[in-house]
């Protein structure tokens, strides 16, 4: 039996998704290829220069006493001496303020020259059908459909893999590895909320990462109009992208005030945001309140990843204070 015309057009959409994801890991491979090639150029021009500029001195130097005749020999080994000496010491000199301005512009550049190709496949990323998303059974679908024929209808096809699924150990250590990667290159986060009344807003915040997986700390001030808004709970939120354009994103999330003082997690703002505490007196935080978030689960996308992640916090020990919550 043939495949209804929906299926059909679900089919295609599903290849078109595998083309641009296709596309994205190009793109994402020649940003990594150019940018290290770069990187190499730079070490070998810091090499160049500085065995350039120490052959001359020595040149220099040696020229009041010494013949050409006599010069040229020593010259050629001190300059193949600084070479090498320049290629060593060439990483740690690209990594100085100015290197890595360098290096962060180049990648700007590349990211800029590549980004249709990154945007198109990050936006396929993610694939809806009937409100659920799919992405992780496309591979599966396409082959028992298309190149097997064993289904005629894509939710045949959906339920036996999900039926034959299996959850794998190597594949949620990976997720959980880069959710705590791109946890820890942020401290900024979107919050989005809604009153009372429905109507939504959002604010940046600051937060800090505890000890546990998916479980994050942000304060505010007790006469802020967001408190209101957190304690009814309902909030999703999206960290700042990272220099890589990586995010994570949750709509299972769950807020409480954490029944700490400022105080008991000062020690992890010092750490992760340090410059957080600065200006704020002795009683402002004394009057911070301090809000738990624990992500039920969470969304974690760069150029090259799409990762979901869940955590289980059931029987989990309080991460600052050592009691159960």
């Amino acid at each position: 039996m043939p495949l209804s015309p929906d299926d059909e057009r679900l089919l295609e959409s599903m290849k078109q998704r595998e083309l641009n994801l296709k596309k994205r890991q190009r793109a994402a491979n020649a940003v990594y290829i150019e940018g290290r090639r770069y990187r190499l150029v730079l070490i070998l021009m810091v090499a160049l220069a500085f065995a350039a500029l120490t052959d001359a001195v020595f040149i220099i130097v040696c020229r009041s006493y010494m013949t050409w005749v006599d010069l040229w020999r020593p010259a050629i080994v001190v300059l193949v001496m600084s070479l090498a000496v320049g290629g060593l010491a060439g990483p740690g000199l690209v990594q100085t303020s100015v290197g890595r301005r360098l290096l962060t512009k180049k990648d700007g550049r590349l990211n800029e020259k590549y980004s249709g190709d990154l945007h198109a496949g990050r936006r396929w990323a993610q694939f809806y059908y009937q409100g659920e998303d799919i992405s992780a059974y496309i591979g599966q679908l396409l082959y028992t459909i298309e190149s097997e024929g064993r289904f005629d209808s894509v939710d045949e096809a959906l339920a036996f893999a999900k039926s034959h699924s299996r959850e794998s150990a190597a594949f949620r250590a990976r997720g959980l590895a880069l959710f705590n990667e791109v946890a820890a290159q942020t401290n900024l986060l979107v919050i989005a909320s809604a009153d009372a009344a429905g109507r939504p807003s959002s604010r940046f915040m600051r937060f800090v990462k505890s000890e546990l997986p998916g479980v994050w700390y942000m304060t505010t001030a007790p006469d802020s109009p967001k408190v209101h808004e957190l304690d009814l709970g309902r909030v999703a939120l999206t960290t700042a992208p990272t220099p890589k354009g990586a995010t994570i994103s949750s709509n299972r999330v769950s807020v409480r005030r954490a029944g700490k003082s400022f105080v008991d997690v000062a020690p992890l703002f010092r750490a992760q945001a340090p410059r957080y505490l600065d200006g704020m007196t002795a009683a402002d935080q004394e009057r911070e309140l301090v809000f738990e978030l624990t992500l039920g689960s969470a969304k974690v996308d760069s150029w090259v990843d799409h990762e979901l992640v869940v955590f289980d916090h059931t029987d989990r020990r309080d991460p600052v204070a050592g009691d159960a919550p």
